[in-house]
């Protein structure tokens, strides 16, 4: 018995998502760990990129992955299983902060330290780091949440486009134009 549960455990390892969600859809709902084992790191860090709370994040992790198997029979194959579960989160995010009535910050949208850098680097890259923060924050939302998408989420310019529900050119412009103001502002 053990050696066919490491042979399956194997197997589920090898399937594409779509497979995985076939066989939760066919009723083996036990699968659907599968696709938590695969995707709980994107969607911790992309919920606590807009909460801010590490309670919080795993709140909406949670809450993100309960209606992702709720509506698994929405999942439409054609698209990357992790760009479906990534708008599930931040759509979940959006949710707590309305209740909430807070604003969306954003944390780590870019790694500026290197770990391997001396204390003084350390200092100097988190400091380049809370300030790109800061100015990632005060970014009209039409420019930060695409940023997010693209730069924390890995979503390509078509997903975001798909999510957002605007043209690809209008995805593309505001990456551009929000990287440009920042760009702009750490200069200043």
């Amino acid at each position: 018995m053990a050696r066919q549960t490491v042979l399956y455990t194997v197997m589920e390892k090898e399937m594409q998502d779509y497979e995985v969600v076939r066989l939760c859809l066919e009723g083996r709902t036990e699968h659907f760990e599968t696709l938590v084992d695969r995707y709980q790191k994107l969607v911790y860090s992309l919920a606590w990129s807009y909460l801010k709370d590490a309670q919080l994040a795993e709140d909406a992790a949670q809450e993100a992955f309960a209606k992702a198997y709720k509506h698994l029979a929405s999942y439409n194959p054609a698209f990357r299983f992790s760009t479906w579960i990534a708008r599930i989160t931040a759509n979940t995010c959006t949710d707590f902060l309305r209740k909430r009535k807070e604003f969306c910050p954003i944390e780590d949208a870019f790694e500026v330290t290197d770990p391997e850098g001396t204390p003084e680097q350390h200092v100097i890259g988190r400091e380049t780091k809370d300030r790109l923060e800061g100015l990632i924050n005060r970014l009209d939302p039409k420019y930060r949440q695409p940023l997010m998408l693209y730069h924390l989420a890995g979503m390509k310019y078509e997903e975001i486009a798909e999510y957002l529900k605007v043209p690809m050119s209008i995805v593309k412009n505001r990456i551009f134009r929000a990287r440009k103001m920042l760009r702009q502002a750490m200069e200043d």
